[in-house]
């Protein structure tokens, strides 16, 4: 992906090509250093940018920068892997646990439980070049993130929390519900632990423990799907 003037254009790959080289940056003097000896433990793509995390917590974004969705507090596009500077290996209130690609931004949960977004997103309504926290989930421990197009998902403690718009019924707070501005809880799942969340362009998926007996119960009240 690159551009030419104003407009965008794409270079693709009919077979699967590797990811070898890590980069980070110099925010004042724009010096370009490889990081050596980078493992990458988990990977997502959004709808022109792509992250990774390393297993020394580290996060790197490369792609179209449009809305500032690659944190690295520029619109600068980046066609190779680039640190995110705000994030440091070593630091326990700034490694990153999690990260996802939404369609027009990014979300990272680092080792605290605290949410951050940056790019384009519904949560705050702000377009933001850089990680900031997301001050409506402050106090929650954040689990995991599903950034979808319309809405979000996100998995905290002992709640499932969601916000954005709901045609299908994807936030899960029934068939009246028809958006949410802002986070809201999923009453019906309340005290369930989920592991792992989705979503989709208009549904939501989730992955529940049920090694405890409050579990057990919740899961038991919700409809079974055998269509």
């Amino acid at each position: 992906e690159y551009i030419e003037g104003r407009k965008l254009f794409y270079t693709s790959h009919a077979s699967p090509t590797r990811v070898h080289s890590f980069f980070t940056k110099d925010p004042r003097t724009k010096e370009v250093t490889r990081v050596p000896n980078v493992l990458i433990r988990y990977v997502s793509a959004g709808q022109h940018h792509c992250l990774a995390i390393s297993e020394t917590d580290e996060l790197y974004t490369w792609g179209f920068n449009g809305h500032g969705r690659l944190g690295h507090r520029t619109t600068e596009n980046e066609l190779i892997p680039m640190r995110v500077l705000h994030f440091r290996p070593g630091d326990k209130n700034s490694c990153v646990k999690v990260a996802k690609c939404s369609f027009g931004g990014c979300f990272a949960v680092n080792n605290l439980g605290n949410l951050f977004c940056w790019g384009q997103n519904q949560i705050n309504r702000l377009e933001c070049p850089y990680p900031i926290p997301v001050e409506d989930l402050y106090g929650w421990n954040i689990n995991d993130i599903a950034p979808g197009k319309n809405h979000h998902v996100i998995a905290a403690d002992f709640s499932s929390i969601a916000m954005g718009k709901a045609t299908n019924g994807e936030l899960g707070m029934g068939p009246t519900v028809k958006s949410s501005s802002r986070p809201d809880k999923m009453h019906r799942v309340d005290g369930l632990k989920v592991i792992q969340c989705g979503a989709g362009v208009a549904h939501t998926i989730m992955l529940a423990a049920d090694d405890d007996d409050e579990s057990k119960e919740i899961l038991k009240k919700l409809e079974v799907n055998d269509d």
